[in-house]
């Protein structure tokens, strides 16, 4: 799990709910069914409208990719396009065929399977690139809708209050009841400005930030397969390829 999402969510729904005890309140009173109808699904319909229906999709289908830890280890593939270099330098390219098969990356298949086919490498890196070009396009597509959403989220809020003091203002006869309305008529505003700024947006530019690690290690690989083309030295390969990595990260050479 990413820490830094779940501890985030539980730090501002605790920080809300403490202050709001500290000032004799209960923030159960702010959950309130109506608002939260009014809210979510017209939100998310609404980002749906300005979004194409593949990244909509996306949205929801990689929503779990914001609460998980990134799956990218970008020494492990560093490592194992160094094999790679080793295994094409002493025995060809062709001898990376059976190797290929094994692949776990698709992008790195297929970048291999073109070179141990006889691609030229200006071929290779031209249908890499538009890979590459595609893969940011849709990442950033189904982050944009969430983001989208959580924009859209505070002005939902805004129509639930306005209906719910519409409706209150219809009981001055009765002044309990009215101000019952208002209070629940507030709590849309409360969960419409919360969502944007807690779930729905943070959601959205965590999913863009995560798929720059998509991108970095698909990009990473294509440097590892040009220079494994062009029979580079895998010392000099693996040292092209470790400034790849953050300057957070270590950078450990097998060779040493």
């Amino acid at each position: 799990m990413d820490l830094t999402v779940i501890l985030g969510l539980i730090i501002a729904v605790a920080s809300i709910s403490t202050g709001d005890i500290i000032d004799g309140g209960n923030p159960l009173h702010i959950i309130h069914l109506a608002s939260l109808i009014v809210i979510f699904p017209t939100t998310m319909a609404a980002a749906a409208v300005a979004t194409d229906g593949e990244y909509v999709r996306g949205a929801f289908k990689n929503l779990g990719m914001v609460f998980k830890k990134s799956p990218i280890n970008l020494e492990e593939r560093i490592k194992e396009l160094v094999e790679l270099a080793l295994m094409a330098r002493r025995d060809g390219l062709l001898s990376l065929e059976k190797r290929v098969s094994e692949l776990d990356n698709e992008f790195l298949k297929q970048g291999l399977s073109m070179a141990v086919d006889g691609n030229e490498i200006d071929t290779i890196t031209e249908t890499l690139e538009a890979t590459i070009e595609e893969t940011e396009h849709y990442w950033h597509g189904c982050g944009h809708y969430w983001i989208l959403a959580g924009e859209t989220s505070p002005v939902m809020g805004l129509i639930g209050a306005v209906l719910g003091l519409i409706l209150a203002l219809q009981k001055l006869d009765n002044p309990a009841e009215m101000a019952a309305g208002i209070a629940g008529a507030f709590t849309a505003t409360v969960t419409g400005i919360f969502s944007s700024y807690v779930m729905l947006g943070p959601w959205g530019r965590k999913m863009i930030a995560k798929s720059h690690h998509i991108v970095k290690e698909q990009k990473l690989m294509l440097e590892g397969i040009i220079g494994i083309v062009h029979g580079d030295n895998p010392r000099t390969l693996e040292a092209k390829l470790l400034n790849f990595l953050s300057p957070a990260e270590e950078k450990h050479s097998q060779f040493t």
